[in-house]
């Protein structure tokens, strides 16, 4: 073991084991998935033991992250509480309930706000996944922090082999590792493929700033990580074709500007300029041959996701014709919301005829509406909250800083990260799989948190570590 890995803390390697962990097991969103069998008791076990270390401090650097924390907890706790008859029959949802309960000849009973408490308890035992990775990276300096970013690069990476795998094989072959799933697309860790896209997407501004990350006085390294970088681009690009997935498409695009600035500003001077040019032909080149293989990758019917977004039948898409009904239901439930974790049940009261098909709508594919729609006016606010203390977080490290460092190459990065998100849940629900809500979490922190390795540097020349 070398001496930076004896140096880190114990909250570290939890944390680093409890991604690994999530990355394995936690690739969808449905709550009859097996492995929510270990990762969730894993979580509350990481969660307690976090909680034995964690300090004010810690507290006190994340205060926001910690806040809406604690609220989006005692939100969907609040749904669970039992209300006396007097209480829940006044609620938007109480007439429906009374009528079913008096066919059902069930008496006075008391029952929570929530229209299904059952999916609901689902909902509040999922948020201890993202929990346990709050608590735990809460603890951990800014340069621990940031040495989490190769081990995401590698599922990252992993997950796009396994894909790539996937396409080369059998629609309904072993790779596919959930049973409901988008077989004959690039899903990889995952059981959706637009979530492997936003991971994908993600993944060209993480190799951006990882490639930057070498240093000045670090050319090998640096032509390292730059070889990296070219290499695991020019896999992704086409990667991103196959999954099939649309929103992919744009996020990836994104995604590569977002990785164009992050490299274009790592590059401060002349010298570097100098160092770095031939690396920068080397991928002019390699981006020319990466969009010839896009092009025959289409031409050969596996562009999947350039098929559907250039369909004529894209109007059919059935996300568009459910949302206005969403919406409508929402008001229906407005201002408590028909209970967090709530959807699907509760949209197949108001679902029309003409949308009646042989399977259901399992969430509103747009997780704004369905926050509208379960969580009411609290939930509205939350998110107001989160976009507010985005925005502000954003500001500080995209304008109001000017020293140039690596906390403020992270700090960017997880903005953008954060937005991708945030994009993503636009046409999806990308937060409601673990893996990418302990991403999510990750990103948060590193948009937060603060360079320390110049105070550890002169510390160390001083003899005091």
């Amino acid at each position: 073991m070398s001496r930076k890995l004896k140096n880190k803390p114990l909250p570290y390697f939890a944390l680093v084991g409890f991604l690994i962990l999530t990355f394995i097991t936690g690739g969808g969103s449905r709550a009859d998935i097996q492995s929510l069998v270990i990762l969730r008791p894993a979580a509350i076990i990481m969660c307690a033991l976090a909680l034995l270390t964690l300090k004010l401090e810690h507290i006190k650097a994340y205060r926001y992250l910690f806040v809406i924390a604690t609220i989006i907890f005692l939100l969907v706790g609040s749904h669970l509480v039992p209300l006396p008859p007097s209480i829940w029959r006044a609620l938007p949802s109480g007439e429906l309930v009374s009528k079913v309960y008096e066919l059902a000849g069930i008496g006075e009973v008391w029952r929570p706000l929530s229209m299904v408490p059952s999916t609901t308890l689902n909902a509040f035992y999922s948020l201890f996944v993202p929990l346990a990775v709050l608590l735990l990276g809460s603890q951990i300096s800014a340069e621990e922090s940031f040495s989490l970013l190769p081990f995401i690069l590698i599922f990252g990476l992993l997950s796009a082999f396994v894909g790539l795998l996937q396409i080369m094989g059998a629609p309904d072959g072993s790779l596919y590792f959930y049973r409901i799933t988008n077989n004959g697309s690039a899903v990889g860790l995952f059981s959706n493929r637009n979530h492997q896209a936003i991971l994908l997407a993600m993944l060209f501004p993480m190799l951006a700033v990882y490639a930057s990350a070498g240093g000045r006085r670090e050319l090998n390294k640096t032509k390292f990580r730059n070889g990296i970088m070219i290499s695991a681009g020019a896999v992704l690009i086409p990667l991103l074709l196959v999954t099939g997935s649309r929103a992919g498409l744009v996020l990836g695009t994104f995604g590569l500007m977002a990785a164009f600035l992050f490299y274009s500003k790592s590059v401060s001077n002349r010298s570097e300029i100098r160092k770095v040019g031939k690396w920068r032909i080397f991928g002019i080149v390699v981006g020319f041959g990466t969009l010839s293989l896009g092009a025959i990758t289409a031409l050969m019917s596996r562009g999947e996701a350039l098929q559907r977004l250039f369909a004529t039948d894209q109007t059919e898409d059935l996300r568009f014709k459910i949302w206005p009904i969403i919406v409508e239901t929402s008001w229906k439930y407005f201002p408590t919301g028909s209970g967090i974790g709530s959807f699907v049940e509760v949209y197949q009261i108001d679902e029309p005829y003409n949308l009646l098909a042989r399977s259901y709508v399992n969430h509103a594919h747009n997780d704004w509406l369905e926050v509208f729609m379960t969580a009411g006016l609290p939930g509205l606010l939350i998110l107001l909250f989160c976009i507010v203390a985005f925005a502000i977080a954003t500001y500080r490290a995209f304008v109001a800083s000017k020293k140039d460092s690596s906390s403020i190459q992270y700090m960017r990065l997880g903005a953008i990260m954060v937005f991708m998100l945030a994009l993503g849940s636009i046409g999806d629900y990308p937060l409601r799989t673990p893996s990418l809500s302990c991403l999510f979490v990750i990103a948060s922190i590193w948009m937060i948190k603060r360079d320390e390795s110049g105070k550890k540097r002169v510390d160390a020349d001083k003899g005091l570590v």
